[in-house]
């Protein structure tokens, strides 16, 4: 293919300015596109929605992305070939051997172009490769991470401030650079649905009925959550510690967030959490950050105790990441707790959660998944693939939506569970075997216990928690049996069947299991 030699490089910087803001305006049309969609999921709720929103995702939304990235391609071409043809032009008249060739619209765009039409054989036919074009369409993880880990340095900084709704929530980008992206996009979301709530509480200021024949009502509803739910992400991330916002969601009837205390990108250990019914980011993040704040220390803690020379790190997660089942309506809705829909969804966006933090890093960290009540559900489903989990820590469980331990592709030996007295959810059964009668799963401890370190004779006193909610109880047995499977030292953990009445009246009857 002909460079474009002897072109006016006036001209040249002229079309490069052009296409620049076209791509501007295509992201324009986006943004706008993105808020129609969202004003549309406020207001309307059902089958056919999500069939749309599916469509929206995986088709308008990402031509539109490519569009965008194409059009910057453009421009980015022209302007090198502006350089390249000023450098020419003033040391051999005009005539350069810059390897800079001219990628003609339609080809940048996605439109094949006859040889014959472009002036010469396919194989003279070479473009400029977009330094930082578009993630991989519908890439997993692991491409995902490829395609990030071949840009350069300069690149993704530049994907991350221009595009950061590109990375912010995309499975095997670096941690670091989603938490950027997301914290980005915090104060865009926040703009838009203050917007949003202005403009549905005028409507309804303006209606003698307010909303009893509209959906208004519901939809100001659904803003000022949402809103609440930046207003507790933003609590979380200015609290003391490192922090990462690994994920962030606000186009599903709830917000959807993670996050992270400690570095995901260079921890040792990294363990995730995914809690149960009635979880939610506006009212839950907080506490459970807490959580895993106290998590992460205790498991620091009980690490160096094992290992003194050593000096491991820990990051622990907390995984708000699907529409977990709440009260009212959702009891007898779809996302009722009484099915495990909601945790099949969940599951599906676990599992390239889970890949993607391997994915992500140089190396393999010790990756441990703890799951809490209907949580445990969501994480049995999601272990039915290969997800780099080491170790996974059930607790309070309605089931795992199996009846056999070996459907859970974690290593043999490294599936345990806690059952606390008085908690009658762990005694359910409901989604598959209670998992207190499962062969082949560890058992630890929820009840008071003295631990004596074998290494240096200290004595240490834990608490007893009971019911279905305290599992996490800083100084509590349950939590020190959290932490020596998190810290990878398993072998420390305080044992205990916790077997109760419950579990006589939820021995599996012979025959009705398979």
């Amino acid at each position: 293919m002909d460079e474009l030699l002897g072109a006016d490089t006036d001209t040249l910087d002229r079309m490069a300015e052009s296409f620049s803001l076209d791509a501007r305006r295509v992201q324009d049309i986006r943004t706008q596109a993105q808020q129609v969609v969202a004003e549309i999921q406020a207001a309307w709720n059902g089958p056919d929605l999500w069939q749309l929103i599916q469509q929206w995702e995986q088709q308008g939304l990402r031509q539109l992305v490519n569009t965008s990235a194409s059009l910057d391609t453009l421009a980015r071409q022209l302007l090198a070939q502006s350089t390249a043809q000023r450098g020419a032009s003033g040391t051999d008249g005009g005539h350069s051997d810059s390897a800079f060739t001219w990628m003609a619209p339609s080809a940048a765009l996605g439109i094949p172009v006859p040889a014959s039409a472009a002036g010469g054989s396919s194989t003279e036919q070479r473009a400029l490769t977009t330094p930082a074009g578009s993630p991989p369409t519908h890439g997993s993880p692991g491409e995902n991470a490829g395609w990030w880990k071949s840009l350069s340095k300069e690149d993704q900084q530049r994907l991350i401030v221009e595009h950061p709704g590109w990375i912010g929530n995309l499975d095997g980008v670096a941690f670091t650079a989603r938490d950027a992206a997301n914290r980005a996009l915090l104060g865009v979301d926040r703009a838009r649905l203050v917007a949003e709530e202005q403009r549905v509480t005028a409507h309804l200021a303006g209606n003698w009925f307010g909303g009893t024949f509209t959906d208004d009502d519901a939809a100001l509803s659904h803003v000022e959550d949402k809103l609440a739910s930046l207003d507790a992400i933003d609590a979380t991330l200015a609290r003391n510690g490192d922090r990462q916002l690994l994920l962030l969601d606000l186009s599903r009837e709830r917000a959807e967030a993670a996050i992270a205390r400690g570095n995901v990108d260079n921890a040792d250990n990294v363990a995730v959490f995914v809690p149960g019914m009635t979880a939610n980011v506006n009212e839950s993040m907080k506490d459970y950050d807490h959580n895993m704040d106290e998590l992460q220390h205790r498991a620091e803690l009980e690490n160096k105790r094992a290992n003194p020379t050593a000096d491991a790190t820990t990051a622990t997660v907390t995984w708000i990441g699907y529409q977990t089942p709440q009260l009212g309506w959702d009891l007898i809705g779809e996302n009722s707790a009484a099915d495990d829909h909601a945790a099949q969804s969940g599951a599906a966006q676990l599992v390239p959660f889970l890949q993607g933090i391997d994915s992500a890093r140089d190396h393999d960290a010790h990756l441990s998944l703890l799951a809490h009540s209907y949580g445990s559900t969501t994480a049995g489903l999601a272990l039915r693939q290969s997800t780099g989990v080491d170790d996974v820590v059930f607790f309070g469980s309605p089931g795992l939506d199996t009846n056999n331990v070996k459907d859970l592709s974690v290593p043999q030996g490294h599936a345990y569970y806690i059952e606390a007295r008085w908690d009658p959810v762990g005694d359910l059964g409901y989604f598959g075997m209670d998992p207190s009668h499962l062969a082949g799963i560890e058992h630890a401890s929820a009840k008071a216990s003295t631990v004596v370190d074998p290494m240096t004779g200290e004595t240490r006193h834990f608490a007893e928690v009971t019911g279905h909610s305290s599992y996490l109880v800083d100084d509590s047995t349950s939590q020190y049996n959290m932490s020596v499977v998190v810290a990878g030292v398993p072998q420390r953990r305080v044992f205990d069947p916790g077997e109760g009445v419950g579990d006589v009246l939820s021995l599996p009857i012979p025959g009705t299991y398979s």
